[in-house]
């Protein structure tokens, strides 16, 4: 079950963009914001400021990522816990903080299935988008910055 809860967070890492790269591109016609953390899953719409398109296969490489991550970091504390004595405290932080982030999951999953694009083909959710055909395409420059919380605007 724990491994299901650490799954389920990191799938709220990767929508919430807690650390990412947004990909702004430049040219004489109008293309779409990117976002990735740190590959490309997230496309917003021209139709509405309030609508975004996902990669599955953005999702799920990402979701993986943030999960080896969060792994990592759970093996990280409970060593320390170990070494601490199994102290009571900080058993209660631990706990305390994987129900803030199941609930900070809950409203990003929330937030995300609201602000979902309506169908799946290529140009709206699809398998994958490839930023860089489809840039050259339009003749437009994509330049990648690092932030966090990178929610497109």
């Amino acid at each position: 079950m724990k491994y299901i809860i650490i799954v389920y967070i990191a799938f709220g890492f990767v929508l919430s963009s807690v650390l990412g790269i947004e990909y702004p591109c430049s040219g004489q016609d109008m293309f779409p914001e990117y976002t990735g953390s740190p590959f490309i899953f997230r496309q917003k719409s021209f139709g509405s400021s309030m609508t975004h398109y996902y990669s599955v296969t953005g999702l799920v490489i990402n979701t993986g990522i943030w999960t080896v991550v969060l792994l990592l970091i759970r093996r990280s504390i409970l060593n320390l816990i170990e070494r601490s004595g199994n102290n009571k405290g900080f058993k209660s932080i631990h706990r305390g903080m994987v129900g803030f982030l199941i609930l900070f999951t809950t409203l990003n999953i929330g937030i995300g299935y609201i602000m979902l694009g309506n169908g799946f083909q290529e140009g709206l959710n699809y398998w994958y988008f490839n930023l860089d055909q489809e840039a050259k395409e339009w003749g437009v420059d994509c330049e990648g910055r690092i932030g966090v919380f990178l929610y497109p605007k």
